[in-house]
């Protein structure tokens, strides 16, 4: 995993080009795609990249400069996610046991479960990284003119009220309530 070049297709390619090239939120793509991942399990939000002619590519370089990261990024949203079938202890195997490719040598062998798991569980990541950066692009795009500044006063807002949900759900409160509008 993480190991050759990554493609992102379609609006979303758009809107992670637009968070590091425009808004320079992120110096680089991988630095939004991890953060997309946090983001959208956290905010249990998944999408699934669509086909246009627009692309981002990360390099395989630049997974191999934070493969740790990304592999522990992975372990975190597989760990979390309530979407898939999967029991505890099949979610702990892909994390911990499991392998995404076949290799004849390897003791013990790679079952071809084992591999299509896997390649599920990071279709499944991905999705989430999408999700995570379409709430990333709406909230650094709904102000026309975003300088530097209002950059930093988005960031604080969107961590906050990540904040306060937590929170909430801690102590009981009304989510609903948390996220009605303030007008």
């Amino acid at each position: 995993m993480f190991e050759g070049d990554y493609k992102i297709n379609g609006i979303h390619a758009t809107y992670i080009k637009y968070l590091k090239e425009e808004v320079r939120v992120f110096e680089r793509l991988i630095d939004a795609y991890m953060a997309g991942a946090i983001i959208g399990i956290l905010n249990d939000r998944r999408a699934k990249q669509s086909s246009s002619a627009d692309t981002a590519q990360i390099l395989a370089s630049t997974f191999n400069n934070e493969h740790v990261k990304c592999n522990e990024l992975f372990k975190i949203v597989i760990l979390n996610d309530t979407s898939k079938s999967w029991s505890d202890e099949e979610r702990v195997n892909i994390c911990f046991k499991y392998r995404d490719k076949m290799d004849e040598m390897a003791i013990p062998p790679v079952s071809e479960y084992e591999v299509r798991t896997m390649k599920e569980a990071l279709n499944l990541f991905n999705e989430y990284v999408m999700g995570g950066i379409e709430i990333l692009y709406e909230n650094f795009s709904s102000n026309a003119t975003v300088g530097i500044d209002n950059v930093v006063d988005y960031a604080y807002k969107a961590i906050f009220d990540q904040h306060i949900l937590i929170e909430s759900r801690r102590t009981g409160v009304d989510v609903n309530q948390l996220l009605r509008p303030e007008y």
